[in-house]
């Protein structure tokens, strides 16, 4: 990973960096000089850039220059942490010995040491504007040398460079394992007597070549390996999935090879720190919906670094993830002075304005929530391609789904849940799992909702919040009232949820649609419905007849298993 510069441009930043809440940064009442001695010189000065000024208290010229320095000191304070920078004092009066072996030959002199070998002293006018311009074009020389702390990739990588033939591998569940701990790998389950497999082979041999060097492409012959595939959970073939640092993201895509490539790119690309200068912040700002942005200055650590690239890892690539270490940032985002080690940003819907933050230290579980709340923008539409990742994520998220009109009319509500959505993002209640705010084409999907969360066309906008991993949702509040389309209707839901005082209700009925992919499919048939309308007609008549007839035979099944007569009851 390239190593963040910090420009010549941006280092006039001083002292208007505010704290995190947004508060202004005022000189600290209690600074001191920092005073330098025979005892701590060395151990001081090894490590960053220090620019020490060699006095007398008997010198006329340092009186004078006295408060020149102090108040320049005082201003670059927040230097140190950002680049390595620092000011002190040497007391020739009393250290004589040090200021010899440095060669002082005059008061006041100002010295440069960098990482602890003596540079040229500085010559100029002794003025506050001549010796900023001299601080900066030093520290500008130095941030460019040298890398910030923790921002080297110093983590070990594997010496086998993967696919290295362009060919998919036969493989078992032994050497899937170790696959797994190379890195990236994208695996078919499939059968041999599968119609589907067998056209799919050959667009998955050329994605093999095409990632000749970059991806494991392999597969696994569910026939043979039947224990494996069902630990797996494979439930049809061929299913085709990513596996990375613990997680799984499967394809549900079209098949072609632009498609499969575009899926294996995102595991190449595995979400890492691409370096962000200042200037270039409004153009991903408009470019990109949701994005993350680490923030690192001088201080930061190896295992600060290493932590956050691999709990951002497992999003394969689906959300940018930015570094920098220019003071703007600090100034922009409001950090604190002195600022933590690093912070971890997360921005949304196109604003400059992040939705959270996260300051290091900062524990493995507390990054790993904060990145999975933010991995979506702060609304996002569910679709087919989408549906898994949000409704059966590993994550066992909490979704607040709004069913909402068409045309304008949508769009106000639209606007009006993101705004319920950020506010909950600023101040709601710390769930254990992530709660993710999710809208639909209320009318287009009306069928659906009205099967899943009794949501008619009529009562559009509504919303629900929905309990993915316990397959439950909740419409009421805590005031026992329907839950309607207002930020304080669903924070009262949510607050119940939080608190276990509300009673779910269940998503699906015995005879409802089977599982919950055939709900995405009806989404990705409605979407091809608008492209395709000809062929969704005839996809859509040939599935109705599919359910219908196994909803004839699940009923009579479940009647003869219960002795409920025909027109009996409701079976749900």
């Amino acid at each position: 990973m390239r190593t963040p510069r910090l420009l010549l441009s941006i280092l006039t930043v001083a002292s208007a960096l505010g704290s995190v809440l947004g508060a202004n940064i005022e000189p600290r009442d209690d600074f001191e000089l920092r005073q330098l001695t025979d005892d701590n010189f060395r151990s001081e000065t090894s490590r960053g850039i220090w620019l020490v000024e060699h006095f007398s208290p008997k010198c006329t010229h340092c009186r004078a220059f006295a408060p020149t320095w102090t108040q320049m000191a005082k201003d670059k304070q927040h230097l140190e942490r950002l680049t390595g920078f620092h000011m002190a004092q040497v007391n020739c009066l009393a250290q004589g010995d040090l200021c010899n072996a440095n060669g002082i030959k005059f008061y006041p002199q100002l010295m440069v040491y960098v990482d602890g070998e003596a540079k040229p002293h500085y010559t100029g006018d002794r003025s506050y504007g001549d010796l900023e311009k001299f601080i900066n074009e030093k520290v500008a020389e130095y941030s460019q040398s040298h890398a910030v702390a923790g921002s080297d990739d110093q983590e070990g990588s594997i010496t086998a460079r993967p696919n290295p033939d362009g060919q998919v591998v036969e493989i078992d569940e032994a050497q899937f394992e170790i696959y797994k701990e190379e890195g990236p790998v994208m695996v078919e389950f499939y059968a041999p007597w599968c119609g589907h497999c067998k056209k799919l082979r050959p667009t998955y041999e050329k994605l093999a070549e095409a990632m000749k060097g970059k991806l494991n492409i392999v597969a696994v012959d569910c026939e043979n390996h039947k224990g494996f595939c069902k630990r797996a959970g494979i439930q049809g073939y061929p299913t085709i999935r990513m596996y990375h640092h613990g997680t799984r993201t499967d394809h549900n895509g079209s098949r072609n090879l632009e498609k499969l490539k575009a899926f294996a790119e995102k595991a190449v690309k595995v979400t890492t720190l691409q370096p962000l200068k200042f200037e270039e912040f409004n153009s991903i700002v408009k470019s990109d919906e949701a994005f993350f942005l680490y923030l690192q200055n001088y201080d930061t650590t190896v295992a600060d670094l290493k932590s956050v690239k691999t709990a951002l890892e497992p999003l394969l690539g689906s959300v940018p993830a930015y570094t920098s270490s220019d003071p703007q940032f600090y100034q922009q985002l409001s950090v604190a002075n002195p600022p933590p080690t690093s912070v971890l940003f997360a921005f949304s819907s196109y604003s400059s304005r992040p939705v959270g933050s996260l300051a290091f230290l900062a524990s493995e579980d507390s990054l790993k929530r904060f990145i999975q709340l933010h991995r979506f923008p702060t609304l996002i539409e569910l679709t087919g391609s989408n549906y898994n990742a949000i409704m059966n994520s590993d994550t066992r998220s909490m979704v607040v789904l709004g069913a909402l009109h068409k045309g304008d009319e949508g769009q106000k509500e639209k606007e009006k849940l993101r705004e319920v959505a950020k506010a909950w993002k600023r101040g709601g209640r710390p769930f254990a799992q992530p709660v993710w705010f999710v809208w639909v084409d209320g009318e287009k999907w009306s069928g659906w909702l009205k099967q899943q969360y009794s949501i008619k066309k009529d009562q559009l906008p509504s919303v629900v919040v929905i309990d993915t991993p316990l397959n439950e949702y909740y419409d009421t509040t805590i005031e026992g009232d329907q839950i309607t389309f207002d930020g304080t209707s669903i924070f009262s839901v949510l607050e119940g949820v939080y608190q276990h005082f509300l009673r779910p209700k269940r998503i699906e009925s015995t005879l409802a649609w089977g599982s919950r992919n055939a709900a995405a499919t009806l989404i990705n048939i409605g979407q091809m419905s608008v492209d395709h309308p000809l062929l969704a007609l005839v996809l859509l008549v040939g599935a109705v007849g599919l359910f219908v007839g196994l909803l004839q035979k699940c009923n009579g099944r479940d009647m003869k298993d219960s002795g409920t007569p025909a027109g009996g009851p409701r079976l749900d």
